[in-house]
């Protein structure tokens, strides 16, 4: 590749990169503005430092409780779906059948369905089982991810034959061999599933607003909407900021998870 075209590369994608963390820069900017010049352009782009938005909106609202929600739901669910998606691929992919590609597609087909074309009849059912502004509202009907079953079974599929042929001659059990050989080999795929997860969790907002009432069942992104409802006239420093220290937990997370994540990106496309 020529200098030349090396360069517009570097250029498309440092514009990408401004395009992907002005935002964020938005919101912190914001956060640390005063009224008067946070709903002036260009005046947040470079804040003042006043640090007593984080204060206000500390104060707005019981955020060690939802911070609490938020982190016990997603950490449960996280766990629900590893167990069902380790069991699921495990399932298709060491023991076939006849119906094994029917039950791939079905896998499949849940994630082209909308979740907002079936809000409906899950309000129903979790209304008929009385687990209206409940954690397991919020938790089990996100127990199983069509996802998490498809990225692990091509880790699974990657593994050498000569395994599951050594433990057969051996007489090891299916469990056995998916706890001992299976699951060791991955942990970049599990990260990758426990990351998504999570967010997914960390980051629900209308299922958790329909499904609970009051703040002491709700996660951190209805707290956050709860401030919005609630602030005089929508004070955007102090919401800002408020948005700030909620995501930066998810943030930090990612960090320490970014290269489990690009190892498992990576590998997904080898065969074994």
């Amino acid at each position: 590749m020529t200098r030349s075209g090396k360069l517009i590369i570097y250029i498309i994608l440092s514009l990408v990169l401004l395009g992907a963390v002005f935002p964020v820069w938005w919101i912190f900017a914001t956060s640390l503005e005063s009224s008067a010049r946070a709903y002036s352009f260009p005046g947040a782009l470079w804040p003042n430092g006043t640090w007593h938005n984080y204060q206000a909106a500390w104060q707005a609202g019981p955020w060690v409780h939802y911070l609490m929600n938020s982190v016990g739901i997603g950490v449960i669910t996280t766990l629900f779906v590893l167990i069902t998606a380790s069991l699921a691929a495990y399932g298709l992919v060491f023991l076939p059948s006849r119906a094994t590609g029917i039950i791939f597609v079905v896998i499949l087909a849940t994630m082209m369905v909308p979740f907002y074309s079936i809000i409906i009849p899950d309000y129903l059912i979790i209304k008929h089982l009385g687990w209206f502004n409940s954690y397991a509202a919020q938790i089990i009907p996100f127990a199983a991810n069509g996802f998490s079953v498809f990225l692990l079974m091509q880790f699974m599929r990657s593994l050498p034959k000569e395994l599951w042929d050594a433990a057969r001659i051996d007489g090891t059990s299916n469990f056995r061999y998916l706890w001992s050989v299976v699951l060791p080999n991955l942990k970049p795929a599990l990260a990758t599933v426990s990351i998504y997860v999570f967010l997914l969790s960390w980051n629900a907002f209308l299922w958790p607003l329909i499904v609970t009432q009051g703040p002491a069942k709700q996660p951190i992104q209805v707290g956050l909407a709860n401030l919005l409802s609630t602030a005089n006239g929508t004070d955007w420093t102090m919401l800002s900021a408020a948005a700030a220290f909620t995501a930066l937990p998810v943030l930090i997370l990612y960090a320490f998870a970014q290269r489990s994540i690009v190892e498992s990106v990576s590998r997904t496309g080898i065969k074994g």
